[in-house]
Formats: C-alpha cells, structure tokens, sequence
C-alpha cells in the first residue's frame, strides 16, 4: 500500500467503515461500466473532494471515488465531479492529470447552487444515459430540490432517467438530529415537505420503537423518489460488524440492472487493505521476543 505522498492539502481522514465502503464502491462501479459496455453514459459527482483520503490511525493512501470511478473500465464518456471549495478542486485536477483530461469536467461550488446545476446541466446531453453519485457529509447538504431537477433532466433513448445512487446520511446525522428544533428547516429540504414530522412525533410520543423509526424515514425518502416516476426504487443495509450503519444506500433507476449489481457489491464482508497495512506497521513497532 502506498504511503501517503501528495503535495498540497493533507487527504481528509476516514475511518474503516468509509474505506468499507469504497471498495463496495469500487465492485459497483466496475460492474456498473462493465453492464452499459461503451456508451455515451455520463458519471456524475455531486458531493466530489480531493480525490484522495487517508485511512484513520494509518498513513494509508486510499482512492476517492473520483479515481476510482475514472479507473472503472469501459471508461464512462464524461465525468463531472462538483467540489465544494478550490483547494479540493486543485488537488483533485492534479490527481486526475494522468487519466484524459478531455472528458473530465470539475465544477467548483454548491450542487444546490441553480447556477452550478446549469452548469452541471450544459454538460450533460438531455438524450444521455446518466449515473449520479450523492454522497454528501450530513443530510443538511441534501435539497430535495435538486434530486427533482435530476429527475427531470432529460432521458435516454430507452427512456431512463438519470441514475441515482445516494448515501442516504441515517444513523449519525439525520437520526441524531430528528427532534432538535434547530434542525427542523434542514430536514424538510431533505424530503422536499413535512410528512417527516408525523415520525418525529411518534418517536416523541414513545410510539413505535428506534428500529421502526429508522425504517420509515428511509420509506419515505423512497417514496419521493417513487414520486418522480422511478421505476425501482431500493434501499440497501451495508454490510457491518455489529453496530448499526452510519447510511443506507438508496438506489433509484429506471432499469433493475443498477439493484442486481448493488446486491451483490454490497452484500459480503470484504478485506480491507489499509488494515492489513495497519497490522503490519503494529507488528513493526512490537519488540521481538528474544
């Protein structure tokens, strides 16, 4: 494993279930490129960084989803990854250098922003098969405004909207945050409306269980989805010790290629790199037996 070796900002650090779920990444987004075959697909990134992250208490280098999306082959025809601030963006540029540079697109700014969507829009050809990656840090970032605008974009020649992915933010975000007033203004841009509260307050009131609650806020996010004229619509436990997962990922499409990949890209354990990396530096440090 390479050691961390980049020159500008410092990677943001992750922990083991982040790079879990990078590799489950990875599997879907080789099979997804492999079942179009060479199309005019474009892979969006709403929610892009630096391309780069380093794996907690390691000096473990691990791919973004930026590189490993650009690594997937057959290659997709454009990428265009939205970075919310220059810094990420420059970093980003320069790990993309050694792939072609003429089908990447880095757009700097807030996807949420209707100027950038315009941006992001004129890039993509209303008739294009699409695949869009919404991954954001919390549920804040989340407008429900925009997934509509990604619904609405356009359709292929199959007649498919875009493809959405999304790392729905349950467990240690929306979850947390559910009956704080404060955070009432954030969680209905997430929906796109109020039915939310309904939950809030029988989980106030001591209605229905944790288990139930968690159910139905991912249910009602899938009914929205439903409501933009998805034809499948599925939610997805990733696979974890013995906590609860920090997300669900909640696929929408119009086709159920998408759902058989993600089945079986995140429905097994796997071995993660950077804890094979983090063993052997241990062992180093551990003074032999004489």
């Amino acid at each position: 494993m390479d050691e961390l070796n980049i020159p500008g900002k410092i990677p943001r650090q992750i922990r083991k279930w982040t790079c879990h779920k990078l590799e489950c990444l990875s599997d879907y987004i080789q099979a997804y490129a492999k079942r179009l075959g060479k199309t005019n697909c474009c892979y969006l990134e709403l929610y892009a960084g630096c391309g780069s992250c380093v794996c907690k208490g390691t000096d473990c280098r691990i791919d973004d989803s930026e590189l490993r999306a650009l690594k997937a082959k057959p290659k997709f025809a454009k990428y265009i990854f939205v970075v919310r601030n220059r810094q990420n963006a420059e970093n980003l540029k320069r790990l993309t250098t050694p792939y072609n540079t003429d089908n990447i697109e880095v757009i700097i700014g807030d996807c949420n922003n209707e100027k950038v969507i315009r941006q992001l829009f004129d890039l993509i050809p209303r008739s294009a098969s699409s695949f869009a990656l919404i991954d954001p840090i919390g549920y804040r970032k989340v407008h429900w405004s925009t997934i509509k605008q990604l619904a609405s974009h356009g359709a292929d020649w199959k007649g498919n909207k875009i493809d959405l992915l999304i790392f729905f933010p349950l467990e240690m975000a929306l979850l947390r945050n559910l009956t704080r007033p404060e955070c009432q203004a954030s969680i209905t841009r997430l929906y796109g409306n109020q039915q939310w509260e309904e939950i809030k307050q029988d989980k106030l009131s001591d209605k229905i269980e944790l288990d139930e609650v968690r159910t139905r806020l991912v249910e009602l996010f899938k009914a929205g989805l439903r409501g933009l004229g998805y034809n499948y619509v599925e939610d997805f436990k990733p696979v974890w010790l013995s906590r609860q997962p920090f997300y669900h990922l909640i696929l929408a499409s119009d086709s159920d290629t998408g759902a058989k990949i993600l089945k079986d890209a995140w429905g097994k354990s796997r071995y993660l790199r950077c804890e094979l990396f983090h063993d052997e530096e241990s062992k180093s440090r551990r003074p032999s037996k004489k």
